[in-house]
């Protein structure tokens, strides 16, 4: 009985996540990697500040896709991870309805992250949106994961982007 319920909640907790598998893209020029869920469109830039775009698939016709991810590459003089987070944090407190839901530290493959959940207003369709952003910096190199849904879906996408930033190698 212990196992037949186990087996049922490891079955919801992946569930929640879609049933969604990450397939690995290594990006050779930045040296990260990072899982995209199956079924996402993805693509890596080169020569820009967006190395990775990553955007969920609709799934008919009526679906409004707002879901996506984008790694950025910067390279900053700032090689201190918490002055660089807060820096960063800054920049985005411009933006309207800006608000901090959590922030804090995580230890992805032996790297330090800061990472926040905070919730503001799309400039162009003025919905209410949340980002989980990963950030670090490798001495002036900073990598900045943005996880993007609408508030209203964000709930259902949380678990999931939890994973894909999980996945992240750098």
């Amino acid at each position: 009985m212990k196992q037949t319920l186990f087996f049922f909640l490891m079955l919801s907790v992946f569930s929640s996540t879609y049933g969604q598998e990450l397939r690995t893209i290594k990006d050779s020029i930045n040296h990260y990697e990072i899982g995209v869920p199956i079924g996402w469109r993805s693509t890596i830039l080169t020569g820009k500040s967006v190395s990775l775009v990553a955007i969920r698939e609709k799934v008919n016709e009526q679906d409004v896709v707002r879901e996506n991810f984008n790694i950025i590459i910067l390279n900053k003089d700032e090689k201190d991870l918490e002055i660089s987070f807060i820096q960063f944090k800054e920049s985005l407190s411009k933006a309207e309805g800006f608000k901090v839901i959590e922030q804090g530290v995580e230890i992805i493959d032996n790297r330090k992250y800061m990472y926040l959940i905070e919730t503001h207003k799309n400039k162009i369709s003025k919905e209410d949106m949340h980002n989980y952003v990963f950030f670090t910096n490798n001495n002036g190199k900073i990598l900045i994961l943005t996880m993007v849904a609408t508030s209203s879906n964000f709930e259902r996408f949380k678990v999931l982007y939890s994973t894909i930033g999980r996945s992240l190698k750098y």
